[in-house]
Parts: structure tokens; C-alpha cells; sequence
């Protein structure tokens, strides 16, 4: 999400008025109490070590630094806490990863943080709290007040700021949840360090701080495992996915679409290498768009070794200076990190996976070992989808003509009538195409030659084929055409066109039963039979049926050479 140059101005100029006046007042109206600076200096290193160990739930990150911002509010007061606060913001933004400009995230949580603090704390003098007292009751309840009030105009700013920035409602209600309930969890730590340094002083970090970071590196190691076996989890429910899809275009973007949900991508392409040495586009996802042609990835086509791109191993590139050495790769948005995935199978790279990401460092190991985990699963998909595309074709395919067989037509002519009943299309004619004394030209001239003219009349019929226009192999010697949106006079030109460009046509062939076996010349004649939805018939069986009958009452017994109408259950020949 792009931010404006003068969004960004005015949150500075907002920034240059609230922040140091803010801070102005914090001083004036809520000075620090007298301050141990040695405790202060062990709260500060406890604070760091806390920033940098953050725990991630799902995609929401959880920071659990206020059990010490608390702390130092229950001793010291609400400047000082203020104070600390913004120290925690400034590691804040140097730890945790965006795309935003770093002057915009500083302006934006600075001013965040220091309403936040500003408002709780004042809220909390104006019950009555006070600041340094040891009774245990009165601590809980005007701390709990504190932290609630704390959490509470937290979300309300941040609320307010997306609203400003993108116009609308944006802060998810997870985030608010975890924030108050990581806020509540964390207040019985930081009163408890609170109440044990007013009786033990500085050693109270041994009884509290110390174990704090220790079960909080426990939970973090925990946190960890549990996100990348969450990962591991969700790829192999990819991994079935992908199985379960039998297009090859299927596969490549559920594959895309679903990689999104364990790794961060921005951009992702999907890129086939062919014969080793040529790339090229399969696939690409631009702003969540789907699409075979990508407008933010330019690149040569011809595969170099000196490119970049790694054919055996994932690679991360996270900086400009790494991204640079992708030589024959240009990103026309602007990307911060890159990383590049092999496609392999059998031990040979057969494509690659490109992701990129307009924010610094996204991409982890962890992501490197789930995307070769799933370039596996969709190496292993695309096989199998391209042997059962394959092994459609065939079923589906005439192997002498190329053509579509009976079993294509079939199914196709079925579709086209329920599309016509369902007001998808105008109307649907039949053309059906019988050679003439196909018998004798195979008696005459051998088998070998009449396969010849039988794929020497399909390439002929193959001119005829336009936008949505199915041509088969019926039978021996039989060809049809469906032809949707076309009514029964545009059918018979199609059809007198072909019967004379047939008859006007020689036929080359070499015959089997020739002793000589010289080329000759044969004239060859077809009949031809039309019928058309609505006017001759309702359902795929009776359209074809009725074709069939003006084929050979009309065509074949009229004389050959001819085309045969069904017309209100009449044959007419042309």
C-alpha cells in the first residue's frame, strides 16, 4: 500500500506539533520521581532483550514489552514511562519489517504512543492513582485501570490513523483482542516487579526479570517450532490440493493462490524452462491478479548461467546490491526482496518460482524450506496434468485427421444444445460430410490412400473452422461441423462452399495396388447433409439424426454431389 508524499508531510507537520509538546507537558504536569539509575539502566537492557524477542500468532506479531513500560510507570511516572516508550518505538522500527518509509512509521507511532501515554496516564492520576504507593490494592485497581485505558485508546488511535490513511475501517479485530489480552497478561508481571523492587531493590530483576526472558525464550523457541510446523501442515493440505487438480492451468494457480498463505509474497512468477535454455511465462500474480501476462517482471528469454538464477537451490536476494547479480531480470515496481525457487523434478530443473516483496528481509529461511517443500508437490502436479490433459487429447482426438473424434462431439454437440435452451445462443446447425464411393477410391487405389484423402479432406474442413465451431471425425468417412449462432441459410452456403471447393479439388495420391506406384490424381466428391435447432429438431440425438437423413435421402440418393436440407420434415436438395 503506497503512501502520499503529502500524507506523509502532513503526519510530520502533525508530528512537529503534538511530540514535543506533548512531551513539554509530560515533563511539566507528571515529573519523574527520584530515579535509581542503575535500576533504570537494568529496566532498559531488560526492554531491548524483550523488543527482540517478539512472538508471532498466526500473522499477527505480539511484542511484550510493556510489562517494563509499566514498570516504570508504577515507579517513576508517567514521564519517564513516556520516555522509555519512545525509546521502545525507535527499536521497534528498526526490528520489525514494512514497506512504509521509515520517517512515516517514527512520525505516525511516535505521535501514537505519546497520546497513548499522555492520555492513559493522565486518566490514571485523575481517578486518583497515585505513583510509588506499596498498597497491594490500591496498585492492582488503579493499575489495571491504567493498563485497560492503556490498551483501549491504543487501538482508538490506530483506528483513527488507518481511517485517515486509507479511508476506511482497516484495524483487524484480532489485533485489538491480542492487544488487550497480552496487555492484561503482562500487568500481573509488571506489578509484581514493581512491588518486589520496592522490598528487595535491584535484586528483584533475579526473582522476576531473569526467569521473565527465560520463559519467554522457551515460548519463543515453542512459538517458533509451532509456526513452522503450522507451515509444514498447510503445505502438505497444499500438496493434496495440487493433486487434486487435473488442469495444467489449475495447478499453476492454485499453486500461486495458495502459496500467498504460508509465504509472503507480493508478486509471484511462475516461469517454464524449456529444452534447458529458453524462459518463459506460464503464470504470474500481480496485485492479487492472476494472470499469463505480467507487466511488473521483464527478462531475457534465453537462460544464462551467469543470470542469477540458481538451478539447483532456492536463493534469497535482500538487498539492492544481491538483487543487482539477477542480471537478465527487471522489476518495474520497486521490490526490496526477491527470492528464487528451481522447479525440479527427476533431478532436473524444469521451470522456476520468482517471488518478490516490497518490503525489506520478508523472506526466511523458513519460507526457503516450505517453497522447496511445495515446488515439489507442484513439479510432481503439473505432471500428472499434463499426462491427463494428454490422455483427454488422445480420448478425445482422431488419430488418423487430428480432428475431434465421435466421443468429443458427442459431449460438445450436448453442451451446444443445452446452451441453446438456455438462451446462451441464437441457434445450432449440423453439418454432416460423406465422401463419395469411398469404398471403390479404397478398392482402387488401397487403404494407405484413402487415409490419405481422408486427412487431405480434413485439412480442407479445417479452413472452415471459426470461433466456436466444432469440426469431428464422426466415422469412417463421415466429418461434422456444429456450428452455434448460425441459422440454416448461412449453414448451407458453409456447405455449398465445401461440396464445390471438394469437387473442384485433385487429390494426390500414390496408390498401394499399383505396381508402378506413380502419383495420380484422383477427383473425389463429397455428399451433404444440414439440419438446425430450433426448426428441425429439439435435442443433439434428433439434430444429428435428421443431418444424417438429408445426407443420404438429399445428397447420396439425389445423385451424390449434393447437399441435402431437412426442412419441416421434408428433405429439399440443394
Amino acid at each position: 500500500m503506497g503512501i502520499s508524499r503529502r500524507f506523509q508531510i502532513i503526519t510530520i507537520l502533525i508530528w512537529l506539533v503534538i511530540v514535543p509538546a506533548g512531551t513539554f507537558l509530560a515533563f511539566i504536569l507528571f515529573p519523574s520521581k527520584e530515579i535509581d539509575w542503575l535500576n533504570l539502566a537494568i529496566l532498559f537492557v531488560l526492554l531491548v532483550v524483550t523488543m527482540k524477542m517478539p512472538l508471532r500468532v498466526k500473522t499477527i506479531t505480539v511484542s511484550l514489552e510493556r510489562w517494563i513500560t509499566f514498570t516504570i510507570f508504577f515507579q517513576y511516572g508517567l514521564f519517564a514511562e513516556f520516555a522509555f516508550t519512545q525509546i521502545a518505538m525507535i527499536i521497534l522500527l528498526f526490528s520489525r519489517k514494512s514497506d512504509l518509509p521509515i520517517v512515516q512509521r517514527f512520525a505516525v507511532n511516535s505521535m501514537i504512543f505519546t497520546l497513548v501515554s499522555l492520555a492513559s496516564g493522565a486518566l490514571f492520576h485523575f481517578a486518583g492513582g497515585v505513583v510509588g504507593t506499596t498498597d497491594f490494592l490500591t496498585i492492582c485497581l488503579f493499575g489495571l485501570l491504567y493498563a485497560t485505558s492503556y490498551t483501549v485508546i491504543n487501538s482508538v488511535l490506530m483506528q483513527l490513523y488507518l481511517y485517515l490513511e486509507i479511508g476506511k475501517d482497516s484495524i483487524k479485530e484480532k489485533f485489538v483482542v491480542w492487544d488487550f489480552v497480552t496487555t492484561m497478561m503482562l500487568l500481573p508481571f509488571s506489578l509484581s516487579l514493581y512491588i518486589l523492587y520496592e522490598h528487595l531493590g535491584n535484586h528483584a530483576i533475579m526473582l522476576m526479570g531473569i526467569p521473565f526472558l527465560l520463559v519467554l525464550a522457551i515460548a519463543r523457541r515453542y512459538n517458533h517450532s509451532n509456526n513452522m510446523n503450522d507451515k509444514l501442515s498447510s503445505a502438505g493440505i497444499i500438496g493434496h490440493e495440487l493433486a487434486e487438480r487435473l488442469g495444467f492451468d489449475d495447478v499453476v494457480r492454485t499453486f500461486i493462490k495458495k502459496l500467498k498463505d504460508v509465504v509472503p509474497y507480493d508478486n509471484a512468477y511462475v516461469l517454464d524452462l524449456r529444452a534447458g535454455e529458453h524462459l518463459i511465462t506460464l503464470m504470474g500474480s500481480e496485485n492479487n491478479v492472476l494472470s499469463k501476462k505480467i507487466n511488473d517482471l521483464s527478462f531475457k528469454p534465453e537462460k544464462s548461467i551467469y543470470d542469477g538464477l540458481d538451478i539447483d537451490m532456492s536463493k534469497l536476494f535482500s538487498t539492492k546490491k544481491e538483487m543487482n547479480t539477477l542480471i537478465n531480470f527487471e522489476f518495474i515496481q520497486s521490490v526490496e526482496c526477491v527470492m528464487t525457487a528451481p522447479i525440479r523434478r527427476n533431478q532436473r530443473t524444469e521451470g522456476f518460482l520468482i517471488l518478490t516483496s516490497k518490503r525489506k528481509k520478508i523472506f526466511q529461511a523458513l519460507d526457503l524450506k516450505i517453497v522447496d517443500v511445495l515446488t515439489g508437490y507442484f513439479a510432481i502436479s503439473l505432471v500428472k496434468a499434463r499426462l491427463y490433459e494428454k490422455t483427454i487429447k488422445q480420448s478425445e482426438q482422431c488419430g488418423l485427421t487430428q480432428l475431434h473424434n465421435f466421443r468429443y462431439l458427442d459431449t460438445k454437440l450436448n453442451e451446444e444444445v443445452i446452451r441453446y435452451h438456455t438462451g446462451k445462443i441464437d441457434s445450432l446447425s449440423a453439418i454432416i460430410i460423406d465422401i463419395d464411393h469411398f469404398k471403390l477410391i479404397n478398392d482402387t487405389y488401397g487403404h494407405q490412400s484413402g487415409n490419405d484423402l481422408l486427412c487431405a479432406l480434413a485439412t480442407i474442413l479445417k479452413a472452415y473452422v471459426g470461433p466456436n465451431v466444432t469440426l469431428a471425425r464422426y466415422g469412417g468417412e463421415e466429418f461434422v461441423f456444429i456450428l452455434p449462432n448460425r441459422g440454416k441459410d448461412e449453414t448451407i452456403k458453409i456447405a455449398e462452399n465445401v461440396r464445390e471447393e471438394v469437387e473442384l479439388c485433385q487429390f494426390r495420391v500414390i496408390p498401394d495396388l499399383s505396381v508402378s506406384r506413380k502419383p495420380v490424381n484422383v477427383h473425389m466428391t463429397v455428399s451433404i447433409g444440414v439440419a438446425t435447432v430450433p426448426e428441425d429438431a429439439g435435442d443433439a440425438k434428433l439434430l444429428l439424426r435428421n443431418a444424417d437423413q438429408a445426407l443420404y435421402i438429399g445428397g447420396k440418393q439425389a445423385g451424390r454431389n449434393r447437399v441435402g436440407v431437412y426442412s419441416k420434415g421434408e428433405i429439399i436438395t440443394v
